[in-house]
């Protein structure tokens, strides 16, 4: 089934955003250079691939229990490894300027909440400083398992920490033990409300140099609305944003403004 509130919405980000020889901010400028124009993948990241490449092929059934906007009634679904990889999994694209972000600017107090088949999860992993940490958060038993060994497969599981449960009650006590939130990366309960939450519930924890990216920020009409509000919200300096995820930063000495980037 065609979304059509989605394609409407890249239509007119295709034509509205920003071409980077006419972009005026400093900094904008670099993110975009560093981290979100195309580059070659660096080859420390093949292991990853290879082991989503398995993943795809892996036809083992699994339960997923989701607490996310299609799951209201915490509804089961039990499916192949393969689906699950194909469906959620993010593209190899997106999942590069994240990590390309980590490591341009060593964040190393990280969160991820929606961890899936710890695809998105090594590629963040692997971007973090010798002394940082990943805390990822999934509500499904059974794809935790598999993140689980996919991460250990990956030599990653001392940069890692998974967290089984509800985002709602595993948040609030992660967030306690966190002494800052340098990079965040919300790709879970895609509804305005679950959305609005975690921003709130994060912005005690972060500073001028944090960052918060949310995924699908286009995928609904409740998701589109919560992003316009984070932009507008008065801790918020500067947002950029990708059309398939947006980017919040909280830089007190920069003037407000808002772009709009293609990453094809």
């Amino acid at each position: 089934m065609i979304n059509w509130l989605f394609v409407s919405h890249f239509i007119k980000h295709f034509w509205s955003a920003t071409r980077i020889d006419v972009l005026h901010s400093p900094f904008v400028f670099e993110l975009y250079n560093s981290c979100i124009a195309r580059q070659k993948y660096s080859s420390e990241l093949a292991p990853i691939e290879s082991i989503k490449q398995a993943a795809l092929h892996n036809n083992a059934p699994i339960t997923q229990l989701d607490f996310g906007a299609l799951g209201a009634k915490q509804k089961q679904r039990t499916k192949p490894v393969s689906y699950f990889a194909k469906t959620h999994a993010k593209p190899t694209r997106l999942a590069y300027i994240l990590h390309q972000i980590i490591k341009k600017y060593s964040y190393k107090n990280c969160l991820e909440l929606g961890t899936s088949l710890g695809f998105t999860t090594m590629y963040l992993a692997k971007a973090l400083p010798n002394d940082g940490v990943l805390h990822t958060v999934e509500g499904a038993p059974e794809i935790a398992t598999i993140a689980t060994q996919h991460i250990e497969q990956a030599g990653l599981s001392n940069k890692v920490k998974l967290h089984l449960g509800n985002f709602n009650n595993v948040l609030p006590e992660l967030l306690q033990q966190m002494p800052l939130v340098d990079f965040a990366f919300i790709d879970g309960n895609h509804t305005y409300e679950a959305t609005m939450d975690y921003f709130h519930r994060l912005l005690p924890k972060v500073n001028e140099y944090s960052v918060i990216i949310f995924d699908d920020i286009y995928w609904s009409e409740g998701m589109t609305k919560a992003w316009e509000e984070i932009k507008h919200h008065p801790q918020v300096n500067v947002t950029v944003d990708l059309f398939y995820i947006g980017l919040v930063y909280f830089r007190t000495a920069q003037v407000e403004e808002h772009f709009k980037l293609r990453v094809w």
